[in-house]
Formats: C-alpha cells, sequence, structure tokens
C-alpha cells in the first residue's frame, strides 16, 4: 500500500523549547489510496535528506518514527 505525504506541519513542543541536540520535529499526514490516515514525527532534516516534501509519495519502509494518530 501507498502512501502520500498531505501535509507538513511544525510539531507543538508546548511550554518548552526543544534543545540544542534535539532534531527539528514535524508531523507528517500520511493519506493512502483509501482515504486512510496517518500521522507520524519526523525530523525535518530527514525529511529534507529523503526529499519528501507534501505531495511526495511516502517510501513504505521508512516509518521509522512515531507514529502518533494511525486510523484517523
Amino acid at each position: 500500500m501507498s502512501w502520500t505525504v498531505r501535509r507538513i506541519m511544525e510539531d507543538d513542543y508546548g511550554c518548552e523549547e526543544r534543545t540544542e541536540e534535539e532534531l527539528d520535529r514535524v508531523l507528517v499526514l500520511l493519506e493512502n489510496e483509501k482515504g486512510e490516515t496517518r500521522i507520524l514525527t519526523a525530523s525535518d532534516s530527514n525529511l529534507r535528506r529523503m526529499e519528501i516534501d507534501e505531495g511526495s509519495r511516502w517510501p513504505e519502509e521508512e516509518f521509522p518514527e512515531t507514529d502518533i494518530r494511525a486510523g484517523l
């Protein structure tokens, strides 16, 4: 099953700021051909390295980071 990146949003760090060691996190909204959605957290630098942007296909083997809201 293939997933498409529908939206990339800044992650909410709450009232605390991220540390210098912590990578910039973003939320990635994915949708498959059945209309199912997932929201993952990912590092922005990893997305850039993999050349993933809104509208891109998400590599199936790349669900490496936290799936925070599967099935929304």
